[in-house]
């Protein structure tokens, strides 16, 4: 992984646009990611909430206020979709279930491949993603920068979604 920015730091770098890093618990989103965080807040003067973006598999969840990213977190959800045959829409049901239990994960998921449901484990991944950040988008804005199924995920549970 290339060199970057300790969080908390501004979005936009005084030189080169670098990645950031994030020490405790260790994230890192690139730069080329960084630099389409910075755009959309940049576009927004005063704006606080939370991005998402998609890069290489990996779901990034980025925590910015005043213009800097403050915190982050990475889930390896779009990967697991891809590598376990998931669908590109979540069956609601599931990721409901997840959320509310995301320790049987794993059982779960193995019931969905085994009734061959493809948006069962979908709906099982994005779930337990969900729980996880939980503390990103619980009572936050939340920008989806790209593709994927968190927006019906994420309205389903109140929270006010921009897809720009």
């Amino acid at each position: 992984m290339e060199e970057g920015d300790a969080l908390p730091t501004a979005l936009r770098p005084a030189g080169a646009m670098r990645a950031l890093l994030q020490k405790s618990p260790p994230a890192y989103l690139p730069a080329k990611l960084r630099a389409r965080v910075l755009f959309y807040v940049e576009e927004r003067p005063n704006w606080d909430g939370v991005v998402t973006v998609d890069g290489a598999g990996v779901h990034h969840w980025i925590h910015v206020s005043a213009g800097e990213a403050i915190s982050m977190m990475g889930c390896l959800t779009p990967r697991l979709i891809a590598d376990l045959g998931g669908a590109e829409t979540p069956d609601m049901t599931a990721l409901s279930d997840t959320l509310s239990r995301p320790e049987r994960l794993a059982a779960q998921l193995r019931s969905a491949q085994v009734a061959g449901d493809a948006a069962a484990i979908t709906g099982h991944l994005v779930g337990a993603e969900l729980a996880a950040a939980k503390v990103y988008w619980l009572g936050q804005e939340v920008v989806l920068l790209g593709q994927g199924p968190y927006t019906e995920a994420l309205s389903s549970q109140g929270v006010f979604v921009t897809t720009p």
